[in-house]
């Protein structure tokens, strides 16, 4: 969970208008945080598309039946159901449901929907592959026999997740730990009557299948340490594409990854500019970022004036401001 500073550090006087003004941007972009799982949860379940469009929402709840779905196959494996597919298709929506009220796994599904749109977004306006990107190309070309495998896998995995997201499928195996953990505990308190044993065999099952194959998001990390000293290269949408240069925002700027997501959102620019000043971007680096996302947008004026130690200080007085 994230918490809040109790003090404004001391590198920071709140009474100084551009630290002012940018305070109260972050703070109604907090505001807009704070609501969004609610507010999904409500389009999930209703006809209303005035906030949420129907890709995104239509994406999100099938990556919800798509976690049930694979969990209830297993679950019907396990007890010996005569059909296993219909057993897990008469319980799918059932559970995707409970999911839907879990805030981090809604929000991580949403996340997800979100890097999707995007990477969609840079191949459209761009020309930028959504799977190969011409930073992971030279990547795998690399003398670094470690760097050039995370990269081979991320390529791989890339392929596979916007293939997924196009088929709207949540794979049980790329799920992060938490995420797999918050899945579970939905699931047993929904399936109380499984009883332990089995439960514990359904579990055990499924972490053998997460297991054989590394997730994207780890080959993500992985090809982000790969990089050392060299990560700046990262943080430019058209050069490193969406996966890494997410990864390597959150990275650089102490931001949880799928917060640096959801901050790509024209309602989200003031946190989206922070998050690259932090990350220690120079203002036109931001502005050049800023432009790739929002053509049309124009950067808080007050972002060239803060310096990365600000920024990072800014974020941090946040909710949201923070990875673990």
């Amino acid at each position: 969970m994230t918490s809040v500073p109790e003090a404004i550090p001391d590198t920071m006087n709140a009474d100084q208008p551009v630290d002012a003004a940018l305070r109260a941007e972050l703070a109604r972009g907090d505001m807009a945080l704070s609501t969004l799982t609610p507010v999904l949860t409500h389009f999930l379940n209703t006809q209303d598309r005035s906030l949420f469009s129907d890709a995104i929402v239509a994406r999100v709840r099938g990556m919800l039946r798509s976690a049930a779905y694979r969990l209830l196959r297993v679950e019907a494996e396990e007890i010996g159901a005569n059909d296993v597919f219909s057993y897990a298709e008469g319980r799918a929506d059932a559970l995707g449901e409970e999911l839907a009220r879990h805030a981090a796994f809604l929000g991580h599904c949403h996340s997800l929907a979100i890097e999707w749109q995007l990477a969609e977004r840079l191949r459209s306006r761009n020309g930028i592959d959504p799977v190969l990107s011409p930073l992971l190309q030279s990547l795998i070309a690399s003398e670094n026999p470690a760097l050039s495998d995370a990269a081979m896998g991320t390529l791989a995995a890339q392929a596979r997740f916007i293939e997924q997201q196009k088929r709207m499928e949540m794979p049980l195996a790329e799920l992060p730990e938490d995420q797999f953990a918050n899945f579970i505990s939905v699931w047993r308190r929904q399936r109380e009557d499984l009883g332990e044993d089995l439960a514990t065999r359904v579990e055990g099952r499924i972490r053998e299948m997460r297991a054989e194959n590394e997730a994207r998001l780890s080959l993500l990390e992985r090809t982000f340490t790969g990089l050392a000293e060299r990560a700046d290269v990262a943080l430019s949408l058209t050069h490193a594409g969406a996966a890494l240069f997410l990864t390597t925002l959150a990275h650089k700027a102490g931001q949880e990854r799928d917060i640096v997501v959801v901050s790509t959102n024209d309602r989200q620019l003031t946190r989206f500019a922070l998050s690259l000043r932090a990350s220690g971007l120079s203002p036109a680096e931001v502005r050049a970022q800023l432009r790739c996302l929002h053509p049309d947008a124009t950067m808080p004026a007050a972002i060239s004036q803060v310096s990365k130690a600000d920024a990072r200080s800014l974020l941090s007085s946040s909710p949201f401001g923070h990875a673990e």
